[in-house]
């Protein structure tokens, strides 16, 4: 990846960008180009799922044959980017190991969203502990996943709005470590209810579900009377829904004793089928929601996108109607092409490493593209105006002398900065941060290039405030030279993080000590300066002379140092000094 030039992505990236300046930092749902996956029987059952493809007698690798087969041709036939797919409890409890290789084969060929499918029934799970369970094991093993997004209920039409609402807040009390913008949650009924859900304040930054079909309202002929309806079912809430489920006959067939032939949808419509296709995806693309077509395949549907024929190695999908593919991604308005969003560096400038990183001096770009907030509001008030919480700490400690400058703070786990890094050289490298909290769950990881560069590190708990500032030790990490992306990912909330140090322990080491903005030169009497960075590599003499020799931070300036932190050594004596 190249930096300080645009980075293309597809319109979710875009949108991402775009959405900063909006009514709030969740305007992007089009990243989902889907189809749904479904079990012949639908996907209401009591028992194990058997998507169309798939058989009881199937293992861990014939799944993942058969998956590779059915999610591979949707991509080549549709060009998909998500596959929506049914988990229920007798499924991951006793045909997980099967049923993974297909959700791993969806998750390596894009995203995939995970729903919830009780049996039939008027009411919720049959057996809750059951249910926990299933979700309890989904979540350890997918729910870091980039690519995996839970829809907690699907047509969760047993609940009232209140029973709903308390269900949800509780599988997120419960499963705090899932980033909200990977959680779908229906609207009420039948997801026909966005607004029955989104308005409450527990759910800020998850995603939202809504299904529109023709047989719960046959009596509307036109494409604006189903937009209409659709618009109904979401409210004001556009910006965060997904429309997990939509669709209509693809085969001929049968509906209220009217025989229904091959419908050609890219004319004007006469019949409700026609109207309905037509007005919902145009509404999709108007709004630029992302959408999950049902179904891409399920066999013996005549609303199925495709018909399969062969098994596992042989599984070879045709598509059934071309006008209704043609409506499908017309609908995913993420085909809109429109101007790339640009990663920058901040005020241009790479951060280099070896050496520090300040934390609030994160890439230019957006959320959700260089960083992930879960509100929009910057809680700190301060340095940047944008969704990341960032504070004034000079009323802070940094170990025995006062901080200066900023550190990112009201942190949430899930949340992510990103900084466009230049690693000067092969190297294994020791890594320092500085900290506050005053939480005992408190922790980050570092990725770079989205790979794992340490492992989940628990910052302890080290004052009864924020106000306290301590350097951790974390370890060494092995880079390679060149230009990266480095992600900080909060995995424990509440933890302040001031900036990062990169140190290569085989360069000249200097002893560092407390930084010192007024040191006076009569301590180190007329000796020559040898300023070096704070990695150990030297960088020049300076001789103090004139007036700069009131100070060090003074010398340093006067001889063309720029802003930063400095070691300074002379007659034995060594500091850090801060030139400002």
């Amino acid at each position: 990846m190249r930096f300080g030039f645009k980075v293309r992505r597809i319109a979710c990236g875009i949108l991402a960008a775009m959405a900063i300046s909006t009514v709030n930092s969740f305007a992007v749902t089009s990243q989902f180009r889907g189809v749904n996956w479904a079990d012949k029987r639908d996907n209401f059952v009591s028992d194990v799922l058997v998507l169309s493809g798939l058989s009881l007698s199937d293992n861990y690798q014939s799944a993942s044959v058969a998956a590779e087969r059915v999610i591979g041709q949707f991509q080549e036939l549709f060009g998909t980017n998500s596959v929506r797919m049914p988990v229920n409890e007798p499924t991951v409890l006793k045909a997980f190991d099967m049923y993974s290789g297909a959700l791993d084969v969806a998750l390596k060929h894009g995203r995939l969203v995970m729903g919830y499918w009780g049996p039939a029934q008027p009411s919720g799970p049959k057996n809750m502990d059951d249910w926990w369970k299933m979700w309890a094991k989904i979540i350890e093993k997918y729910g870091d996943h980039p690519n995996a997004y839970f829809e907690i209920f699907n047509e969760p039409h047993m609940y009232s709005k209140d029973e709903l609402r308390n269900l949800y807040a509780t599988w997120l009390e419960k499963f705090p470590n899932v980033p909200r913008d990977h959680i779908l949650l229906d609207g009420s009924g039948l997801a026909w209810n966005v607004p029955d859900i989104a308005d409450d304040p527990r759910f800020e930054g998850c995603l939202f579900a809504v299904h529109e079909y023709t047989f719960w309202n046959m009596s509307i002929t036109t494409e604006q009377g189903w937009k209409n309806s659709f618009k109904g079912k979401v409210g004001k809430y556009i910006d965060r829904t997904v429309c997990t489920e939509w669709g209509g006959a693809m085969s001929p067939g049968d509906k209220a004793g009217v025989h229904y032939d091959y419908m050609d949808y890219n004319s004007t419509p006469t019949n409700y089928f026609m109207a309905y296709i037509r007005g919902m995806s145009d509404q999709l693309r108007e709004w630029e929601m992302g959408s999950f077509y049902w179904p891409g395949l399920r066999d013996g549907d005549w609303y199925s996108m495709t018909k399969r024929t062969g098994e596992g190695a042989n599984i070879k999908l045709e598509i059934v109607n071309q006008s209704g593919v043609d409506r499908m991604k017309m609908a995913w308005a993420d085909t809109i092409v429109t101007d790339p969003p640009e990663r920058e560096a901040y005020e241009g400038k790479m951060a280099v490493i070896p050496g520090k990183i300040e934390a609030e001096n994160y890439d230019v770009g957006g959320n959700r593209f260089t960083f992930y907030d879960k509100d929009s509001e910057n809680q700190g008030k301060a340095y940047r105006e944008d969704a990341v919480d960032i504070e004034l700490i000079d009323d802070a400690a940094c170990g025995t002398v006062s901080c200066k400058g900023f550190a990112v703070g009201y942190t949430q786990s899930g949340e992510w900065l990103e900084y466009s890094v230049n690693v000067e050289s092969d190297a294994e490298l020791t890594l320092t941060a500085n900290v506050a909290t005053a939480s005992e769950t408190a922790g980050f990881q570092l990725f770079m290039d989205g790979k794992a560069i340490t492992d989940s590190i628990k910052v302890a708990k080290i004052d009864t405030t924020w106000k306290v500032y301590k350097e951790i030790e974390i370890g060494t990490v092995k880079l390679e030279k060149g230009e990266h992306v480095l992600r900080i990912l909060i995995t424990g909330a509440y933890v302040n993080i001031d900036w990062l140090q990169f140190t290569d322990p085989n360069t000249t080491r200097i002893e560092s000590r407390p930084i010192s903005r007024e040191v006076h030169l009569s301590r180190l009497g007329s000796e020559t300066l040898k300023v070096f960075s704070m990695t150990g590599r030297f960088l020049g003499n300076v001789n103090p002379q004139g007036p700069a020799a009131a100070s060090i931070e003074a010398s340093l300036k006067a001889a063309g140092f720029a802003n930063g932190v400095y070691l300074v050594r002379a007659a034995d004596v060594t500091r850090r000094i801060q030139v400002r």
